[in-house]
């Protein structure tokens, strides 16, 4: 929809563009992904921006720069001519009130201490680095970040949720924590998914999946006849079990020194010109010459 971010669909009160001229996408997304994914693309058209314009989405009345090198070049931080100017987020803005806001959303901040100064209660605490914001959240307010959602949730640091112990062992498990919402506000979120191996906990299923692929091992005889479905083994020995268990595995001392020498049927193992060329090239030392000859010349004829 036209009063709608293309992104979060959220109302498009404010909108951000670069030079492509596309403005479909609000402010927050796009300093979001400036900021946390250091991506300077334009949404719409992946295009590459040096830097944005920030003004009030009013429709056909919206402000236009159709010329963006009219813009200040090496501007520093603060106000730049006309205009404020955002270094993290490379942004200029129009609105001094929307500039400090996203300002202090890129802040590396406490929100609960961020609440309080907004009650005037207490004075913002500043942090150098997360672990210090980290420390603060647990030691002041007995709170704590999930440092899976810290890695892998694309959110500003005042976006992520703030959990108690148990809170936090509930949202890992389940997803069903009272900070994490009701199951709609879940959005289908059932905890973070755990390597049934090593027991430690992802952020997703592609996280997941990337150590499942790296860490342990599959049957790539199984993957090939079954595709699409995979079955993991913690180690090699593992999967060497499988290996004499289901197929054939080649039990020649440098073979099994190889690994993954392995056959999917006692037929394929004695009779198929893969394992003539097998035998002739890995055992050809345990054969004459005109037996090793005989095993390559039935390879290249077959």
């Amino acid at each position: 929809m036209d009063d709608s971010c293309a992104v979060c669909a959220e109302t498009l009160e404010w909108v951000a563009y670069g030079p492509c001229g596309h403005r479909e996408v609000c402010s927050t997304c796009v300093a979001r992904l400036r900021f946390i994914c250091d991506d300077r693309r334009c949404c719409i058209c992946k295009s590459e921006s040096d830097s944005v314009f920030v003004t009030k989405a009013l429709g056909d009345y919206t402000t236009i720069i159709s010329d963006f090198s009219v813009l200040p070049s090496d501007s520093k931080e603060g106000r730049v001519g006309l205009y404020w100017y955002h270094e993290d987020t490379q942004s200029f803005f129009d609105d001094l009130d929307h500039y400090k806001m996203i300002k202090a959303m890129c802040r590396l901040s406490c929100s609960v201490c961020d609440q309080m100064e907004e009650d005037g209660s207490k004075r913002r605490a500043r942090f150098r680095n997360i672990e210090q914001l980290k420390g603060h959240l647990f030691h002041q307010h007995r709170l704590l970040m999930c440092s899976l959602c810290l890695e892998g949730r694309k959110v500003f640091i005042c976006e992520q949720k703030l959990y108690t112990r148990g809170q936090l062992n509930r949202h890992i498990n389940t997803g069903d924590s009272e900070v994490d919402g009701t199951e709609s506000e879940r959005g289908g979120f059932t905890g973070h998914p755990l390597c049934e191996f090593c027991r430690t906990p992802f952020y997703g299923d592609n996280e997941l999946y990337s150590h499942m692929s790296t860490e342990h091992y599959t049957c790539h005889i199984c993957q090939r006849q079954h595709p699409g479905q995979y079955e993991y083994y913690k180690n090699y020995d593992d999967l060497e079990i499988h290996f004499r268990r289901e197929h054939f595995l080649c039990e020649d001392e440098a073979c099994l020194a190889k690994k993954f020498v392995v056959f999917l049927s006692e037929a394929e193992m004695k009779v198929t010109s893969e394992n003539l060329r097998h035998n002739a090239m890995e055992h050809g030392g345990n054969m004459s010459r005109s037996k090793r000859s005989a095993a390559l010349q039935a390879c290249l004829s077959s």
